[in-house]
This record gives structure tokens, C-alpha cells and sequence, in this order.
């Protein structure tokens, strides 16, 4: 079977950034690979530099088995005062042509991207067969008033057409299937993220503070663990790991400094994908205070104990029982939830093998991959 995965961008771990959507075609096309089939990735050019990049020219490569081919593309577009630099790179008419080549399946990534447009319509066009996995939970970026415009009427045009459009829409997570109530997919199968356990199966280290790690934008809530510190630093002295980059970074260090917790808070920035493990390795806690995915998923991995706001995309992620779930958005009841976890090594120890037992069970690329290919079945079938 011939795989095409569509990704707005894509890296291998050591050329830069593999977060979210990225990691997650990654690490699928390497465990496709591995059960031999011939896996593509078409992708916009390959790192974020400036406002309105324009990749010169198409270049490939193949590596780890997985041919990647970058096309040129128009990105980092930004209205100042309206919305931030968005990462929706606008491929350039070389990627429409190149699409149509033969593949038995395409596979798109996500459904906000114009590249999932553009490849929903070469597929329609070609007839062939589409998968569409939903990577958001279309909150990302809704402060600004802009966006959240832009994102109504998307709704009932592009997105639409890139949801309605696929022969199999796979959902990750139960909040997924929220998102998909406002469109008419064909046909739903309901498949969890997938993570490299072997990762973190050698990887060992202490616990030495409490950590925060994922994009600073406000769907993830950073400024909410910012704010839980002082309430933390009453009871027990530790110190605070902000782990990740993003629009919030500048203002969060502002906050750190308001609040005079600016001497127990580390901002590590941007953390390459190598080093996660023993960032995780070494926290006693890994905190996602707003909608997470793959991080609470590596600090399952990695048998951490989790404290996570209660919201379905993260509870589906890792399991009901696995972490200590508080309600979005109460910082009392963070910092407490924290607290708990911190002074009660044995109901953090109970958090973290449970964790670890539901991610092995459901959510392993062994288990995943299978699955996965039996919607690209199903989708060569009923196409």
C-alpha cells in the first residue's frame, strides 16, 4: 500500500521542531514504515523564519525510509492588532500537481490547514481514497477576535469541505467528536493518538521539580500553572520548569515577575525532541492545565504523575484513572490538586503506574498502526 501523509510541516527529529502534528507523522510513518509499506509526506518548506516565507524552490529527501517532499509555500502571514503569526502555510500550485500522482491512499492531518484543503480537492479530483485525522479542537487562538471570525466561516466552507469530503475521518479523542458534530463526515472511526514507548523505556531521573510543558497559547493554559505557584510555594519549596515556546512566552515571564516567583520559575523555550524524555525524567509532577495531548502522554510513558485539567481530549488521551483531573481554569483547586500529588508519594506512585499501564494497552504504535491501516482499508474498500 502507497501512503501519502499531508502535514503542514514536518520535520525529522534532528532538523528542529517535532510537536503536535508533526510528531505524530512522524512517528506514524516510521511505525508504517516498519510494517512495510511505502509511506510519502507532502509538506510546506521546512522551518518557520520570518514573516511571509517564500520557499524557493521543491526539494526531497528520504531518510528512516520516509520520503518527504517540501513544496514552496507562502507562510508566517500576520496582521498585527487582528491575529498572530499564523502557522497555516499556503502552498504554492507545484504541490496540487504533484498530489495527483498515483497513491492508493491519502492520508490529511488535521482539518484548519489550507494544505488539508488543497489535498481534500486533488483527492476528489483524482479519486482517490481519503483518511482525515482531527489533530484540534478548533479553540486554538479564539482571543482573537479575528480568528474566531475567520474560523465560523471556514467552518461552513473549507473546513467542511475537507471534513466531508474524507472517505474516513478518525477521531483521537471523545472531544473530537464534539468537534465533528458541526460537520457531516461520512464515516467516523474513533482511533487514539499513538506514542513511541522505547523512548522512554531506558530513561531515568529524580524528582526535581514540577513541570509545565507544551505550547504557551492560551488553549493550553500556562498562565494558570504560573498562577498556581504562590499558592504551591506556601506549603513546600520547589522549584518550576516552563518547558515549550509560543505567543504567551514574553507575557509569562512578566507574570513570573509580578508575582516575585521569578527566582523558582525556569523557562527552558523550545525543547528538542531527544531531550523530552529526561525533561520529563526529572519532574516530579507534569502539569497540563489546559487541553494537552502528546505531553501528558509522555509524562504517562515516562510514569509521571499528572495533574490535568478535566476536559475529554486529555482524559481520552491517557485514560480516567491515570491522572488527578481538576476543572479548567480554578487555580485554587490546581494548586491543590499539585499539593497532593507532591505530599502523597504513594497515591503518585499508584497515578503514574496506572498511567503508564493505559498507554501500553491503548496507545502503543503496535496497537495504533493496526488500526490505522484498517481505516485505510476501509476507506480503498468503500471509496
Amino acid at each position: 500500500m502507497r501512503i501519502v501523509h499531508v502535514s503542514p510541516y514536518f520535520n525529522f527529529p534532528s532538523e528542529g521542531s517535532v510537536g503536535g502534528v508533526l510528531l505524530y507523522v512522524y512517528e506514524l510513518s516510521k511505525a508504517l514504515v516498519k510494517e512495510g509499506y511505502e509511506v510519502s509526506v507532502y509538506t510546506s518548506g521546512n522551518v518557520l523564519k520570518s514573516n511571509c516565507v517564500r520557499v524557493a524552490e521543491k526539494s526531497f529527501e528520504r531518510k528512516e525510509g520516509i520520503e518527504v517532499h517540501r513544496f514552496p509555500s507562502i507562510d508566517n502571514l500576520s496582521l498585527r492588532f487582528f491575529f498572530p503569526k499564523l502557522e497555516n502555510p499556503i502552498p504554492f500550485l507545484s504541490f496540487l500537481s504533484s498530489l495527483s500522482k498515483e497513491h492508493d491512499v491519502i492520508h490529511v492531518h488535521g482539518h484548519e490547514y489550507v494544505t488539508s484543503f488543497i489535498a481534500s480537492v486533488m483527492a476528489k479530483k483524482c479519486r482517490t481514497p481519503i483518511v482525515l485525522s482531527i489533530h484540534s479542537t478548533g479553540e486554538a487562538l479564539e482571543e482573537f477576535y479575528a480568528v474566531h471570525l475567520f474560523r465560523k466561516v471556514l467552518d461552513r466552507t473549507a473546513f467542511s469541505f475537507s471534513v466531508n469530503s474524507a472517505d474516513i475521518v478518525i477521531a483521537p479523542t471523545k472531544q473530537a467528536l464534539t468537534v465533528l458534530k458541526k460537520f457531516r463526515p461520512k464515516r467516523i472511526m474513533q482511533i487514539p493518538l499513538g506514542i513511541d514507548l522505547e523512548r522512554f523505556d531506558n530513561v531515568r531521573g529524580s524528582s526535581n521539580y514540577i513541570l509545565f510543558l507544551g505550547r504557551l497559547e492560551q488553549t493550553k493554559r500556562p498562565e494558570d500553572f504560573i498562577k498556581a505557584i504562590p499558592l504551591i510555594l506556601e506549603k513546600v519549596d520547589i522549584e518550576f520548569v516552563v518547558a515549550g515556546s509560543g505567543i504567551q512566552y514574553t507575557h509569562l515571564q512578566n507574570l513570573a515577575r509580578e508575582l516575585e516567583i521569578s527566582k523558582h520559575v525556569k523557562f527552558l523555550g523550545w525543547v528538542p525532541y531527544e531531550k523530552v524524555p529526561a525533561i520529563i525524567a526529572n519532574a516530579s509532577v507534569v502539569v497540563a492545565p489546559g487541553n494537552a495531548g502528546y505531553s501528558i502522554m509522555e509524562a504517562a510513558a515516562a510514569r509521571k504523575p499528572i495533574v490535568s485539567a478535566n476536559l475529554d481530549w486529555n482524559v481520552s488521551a491517557i485514560g480516567r484513572e491515570s491522572a488527578l483531573f481538576i476543572e479548567r481554569g480554578n487555580i485554587k483547586s490546581l494548586a491543590e490538586a499539585i499539593l497532593k500529588v507532591l505530599t502523597n508519594q504513594k497515591f503518585a506512585e499508584t497515578l503514574a503506574d496506572r498511567a503508564r499501564k493505559y498507554i501500553e494497552k491503548n496507545a502503543s504504535w503496535d496497537v495504533i498502526t493496526n488500526r490505522i491501516v484498517k481505516a485505510y482499508e476501509e476507506a480503498l474498500k468503500h471509496h
